[in-house]
């Protein structure tokens, strides 16, 4: 008797250990009931200037292929030290190559492409109130600059070098206002008329053409940047990363960027 007794208890433990496991979460049924592959998906790193085109990219690639793309924004000092810190990330996209360097010292660079021009231009708020033509009226005694960080971004870091090579950053810092994280940030202020002057990327004047003019300087031409597309190589899924990153510099991907006022490399 006591025999059966056991033997019945260990049969509906079993039993019981059998049904959990087949209602656990970890199990493929649970955690996707429909028995269907779940949908991949891409973490895409993007500097925060070139937000416009990037996000109308990645809807035009997600809807071609059904590939869910995730897109993170920012200065490029702060998304390569989160990809550095969590090794995390399919698709990066800097505001210039040589912000590659620190992941190509780390091996993390798999794959990359050159795509659009960068052009710098010196920016002001429509009609021009503090009638800056020049690099050396940054300078003028009254005149509101808003300049990028040049620890973390690009164009922050360009706009120092060219007045430090014109003689002219020690006289123009007395007059900054700001030092913004992102490109985008240098348009706001000068939309606000916070500030008089900026040195921006032509590109991010599109958005705001009606309370922002551009001046074309000479000077700046050298200083045109190339924004790459590159795959990570600590990618989970290196063919789709691989799909993406072709995409965004194909002729498709290349008349978003035009639309937006890019020049692809080459042109």
């Amino acid at each position: 008797m006591v025999i059966d007794r056991a033997r019945k208890l260990t049969a509906v433990l079993l039993l019981t250990l059998v049904l959990l496991s087949a209602c656990s979460p970890d199990r493929a049924g649970q955690a996707n009931p429909s028995g269907r592959e779940k949908p991949s998906s891409l973490l895409v790193y993007s500097g925060a200037g070139l937000r416009r085109p990037v996000e109308e990219i990645a809807a035009s690639f997600e809807k071609e292929t059904g590939i869910k793309v995730t897109l993170t924004y920012g200065g490029s000092a702060q998304l390569n030290s989160q990809i550095l810190l969590t090794r995390q990330g399919d698709v990066y996209l800097p505001g210039d190559a040589a912000e590659l360097a620190p992941l190509r010292e780390k091996d993390l660079v798999a794959w990359e492409k050159s795509v659009v021009y960068h052009v710098p231009a010196l920016a002001v708020p429509k009609g021009n109130p503090a009638s800056v033509r020049t690099l050396t009226d940054l300078a003028r005694p009254g005149v509101r600059v808003a300049l990028g960080e040049p620890t973390a971004n690009p164009i922050g870091k360009l706009a120092d070098k060219v007045l430090a090579e014109h003689g002219l950053l020690e006289a123009v810092n007395e007059n900054v206002v700001v030092r913004t994280a992102t490109a985008n940030e240098l348009v706001v202020y000068l939309s606000t008329r916070q500030a008089d002057a900026a040195i921006i990327w032509e590109e991010n004047h599109r958005d705001f053409a009606n309370r922002v003019e551009l001046i074309r300087l000479p000077e700046l031409d050298k200083y045109v940047k190339t924004v790459p597309v590159t795959v990570l190589a600590c990618t989970k899924e290196p063919e789709k990363a691989r799909q993406l990153a072709a995409f965004i510099a194909s002729p498709a991907g290349m008349a978003i960027w035009q639309k937006w006022g890019y020049r692809p490399v080459g042109e």
